[in-house]
C-alpha cells in the first residue's frame, strides 16, 4: 500500500507536517508494468479567497496567483513501512477573459480540465466593474427562489446592463506549473426582464476546447 501525505504553503513557505495534513491512497493503474500508481487530489489554496484575484481591486494578486504542494509517500510492504523524500509542485493560476462586445450575457463559466484527467472543473467567471455582492448568486440545497431574490436578481441584470461595453468576464483554472489545461466558456443570459430572450451558448475555438499550458499568460478570448 502507499499513502500520500500532502499539504499546501503559500510560496516561499515551509510546510509543517506536525499539523494536520491531508493522506490519500494511491491506486495501481490497470494495464501498467512495473505498476504505477496515481491519485487524484482536491486541493484549495492556501489564502481566502474573499477577494477578487483580478482587476484594479485586486490585493497581491500575483503572489494568490500561486502556491506550492509539498508531498511525499508512506509505504507499507511485506511488514515494513518507510517513507520517500518530500517533492514541491508549484501551482499557478492562468486568468481567462471573455469580451461581451454585444453586452448581451449576464452570466459566464470556465470549464476546464487537466490532460490526463477526465474529471473536469467549473469556476464562476466574475464580470468587470459589477459590485462582488451581485457577481455569484447564491446557490443553496432544497432552495426555491423567493420574489426578493427574483428582485436581485433582476436588478443584478440592470446593472449589467448599464454597464460600458464591452463587458469582460474573467475567471481562473488552475494547475501545476507546465500541465496542459483544455476548457471552454459558457456564457448566458439569464434572470432579465424578459425571460423569452433567456439562451446561452459555448464559446470555443473552432468546435474544440482552447489549449493553454500552466504558467503561460492566457490572452482574453471572444
Amino acid at each position: 500500500m502507499v499513502v500520500l501525505h500532502w499539504t499546501t504553503t503559500r510560496h516561499g513557505q515551509p510546510p509543517t507536517w506536525r499539523r494536520a495534513h491531508a493522506t490519500t491512497v494511491m491506486n495501481p493503474q490497470p494495464g501498467t508494468s512495473p505498476p504505477v500508481r496515481s491519485c487524484l487530489l482536491w486541493i484549495i489554496p492556501p489564502f481566502p479567497r474573499t477577494r477578487p484575484r483580478t482587476g484594479p481591486l485586486a490585493e497581491n494578486a500575483e503572489d494568490e496567483a500561486r502556491f506550492l504542494v509539498h508531498s511525499f509517500c508512506e509505504v507499507v510492504q511485506h511488514g515494513r513501512v518507510w517513507t520517500t523524500e518530500v517533492t514541491v509542485q508549484e501551482m499557478r493560476a492562468e486568468t481567462v477573459t471573455y469580451s461581451d462586445t454585444a453586452g448581451e450575457f449576464t452570466h459566464a463559466g470556465l470549464y476546464y480540465s487537466l490532460e490526463g484527467f477526465s474529471p473536469g472543473n467549473s469556476a464562476p467567471m466574475s464580470l468587470e466593474e459589477l459590485p462582488n455582492r451581485h457577481q455569484h448568486p447564491l446557490v443553496l440545497p432544497e432552495h426555491e427562489t423567493d420574489n426578493t431574490e427574483y428582485r436581485q436578481r433582476t436588478k443584478r441584470a440592470r446593472l449589467i446592463a448599464e454597464l460600458p461595453r464591452p463587458h469582460i468576464f474573467r475567471g481562473q483554472l488552475w494547475g501545476p506549473v507546465g500541465a496542459r489545461a483544455f476548457y471552454s466558456i459558457y456564457v448566458s443570459q439569464r434572470w432579465t426582464y424578459n425571460p423569452f430572450t433567456e439562451n446561452g451558448m459555448w464559446v470555443l475555438q473552432d468546435g474544440r476546447p482552447w489549449e493553454v499550458i500552466i504558467g503561460e499568460r492566457v490572452k482574453g478570448e471572444g
